[in-house]
């Protein structure tokens, strides 16, 4: 009887430390996102812009257009660094360097844009852990 019972103890402790070791494993290779909104210089939110995203270690990208509330948002990205370019007819493309993707926490970016023709580019660089 006492010998079950020492089997016992010592199955459960191993599969403790197994679902425990599993987890820490897990947490360590976690997605992120990065979402925000565009605006005007008004600050008046910005339907249809076009928001692309690019993973600057191997160049994937993705692109959307912002909602009627002027929001994007990319889920389920891989942590890293990554670069925002926003285009909108009317407006200056606006290009965001050094946005950082941690792991579990979406990064947070509002952008303004200014007047002008999409052909004139204007630069923000950003050296946080979020913007």
């Amino acid at each position: 009887m006492k010998r079950v019972q020492a089997k016992a103890s010592i199955l459960t402790a191993l599969v403790t430390l197994l679902l425990s070791l599993s987890a820490l494993t897990w947490s360590q290779t976690g997605t992120s996102a990065v979402r925000g909104t565009v605006t005007d210089p008004q600050s008046r939110l910005v339907a249809g812009a076009e928001v692309t995203l690019t993973n600057l270690a191997n160049g994937a990208a993705r692109t959307m257009k912002t909602n009627d509330s002027g929001g994007y948002n990319f889920d389920l990205i891989t942590p890293g660094e990554y670069r925002l370019d926003i285009v909108a007819k009317g407006f200056k493309k606006q290009t965001v360097d050094n946005v950082r993707a941690l792991i579990g926490k979406a990064s947070e970016a509002t952008v303004q844009l200014e007047v002008g023709a999409a052909s004139e580019v204007k630069s923000k660089y950003i050296f946080g852990v979020d913007i």
